[in-house]
């Protein structure tokens, strides 16, 4: 993929001139804390912007009454159910709380080295010496959680869940989150 420059300026950001493709191509999957930010954040039930999905990987999923499943954010119009059109750009409506990995994308470690990963859908090279600070903090918060909720999901797993439906798992992870978060 060919990169364009957005702006010479090193200090720009380049997400504020983007075309938002990764909001409109990606599935964007969530884990308890971005559940419950969104959910208090919004004053609304989880239910109102999640989608299930069949779980990819079978120790991960989250097993309900429902089947065995994986958590993601609703689309409208082929695109994040946030994405909202204003003028000619594409804009996040849930910015200060979106979820985890659209805070930290796109970026990563590898080898322990904070990089811009390999396949991404933004326009340009981001100059990530820049970014690396910021970042580095938004990746850690990120793999905290991810491992938290992977810990959540084993430990709803183990008591039954699959005999209890979707809501009564939002409530359990809400409930613990809540728990984490208070202290």
């Amino acid at each position: 993929m060919k990169l364009k420059v957005i702006s010479n300026d090193p200090g720009a950001f380049p997400c504020d001139t983007c075309d938002t493709n990764c909001c409109k191509e990606y599935t964007i999957f969530v884990n308890a804390h971005d559940i419950y930010r969104l959910s208090t954040g919004l004053k609304k039930s989880p239910e109102s912007f999640l989608e299930l999905f069949g779980a990819k990987d079978f120790d991960l999923g989250i097993k309900v009454q429902e089947g065995l499943l994986d958590l993601a954010l609703k689309q409208k119009d082929g695109a994040c159910i946030f994405l909202e059109k204003s003028k000619d750009i594409y804009r996040c409506t849930v910015n200060e709380i979106k979820p985890s990995v659209c805070k930290s994308y796109p970026f990563g470690f590898k080898n322990g080295k904070f990089i811009q990963m390999d396949d991404i859908m933004c326009p340009t090279d981001w100059d990530t010496s820049a970014f690396e600070s910021m970042m580095s903090i938004h990746l850690k918060k990120d793999k905290d959680e991810w491992q938290f909720y992977d810990n959540l999901v084993a430990e709803w797993n183990e008591t039954d869940g699959a005999k209890k439906s979707l809501s009564e798992f939002l409530k359990f992870s809400f409930d613990k989150v809540s728990l984490v978060i208070k202290n």
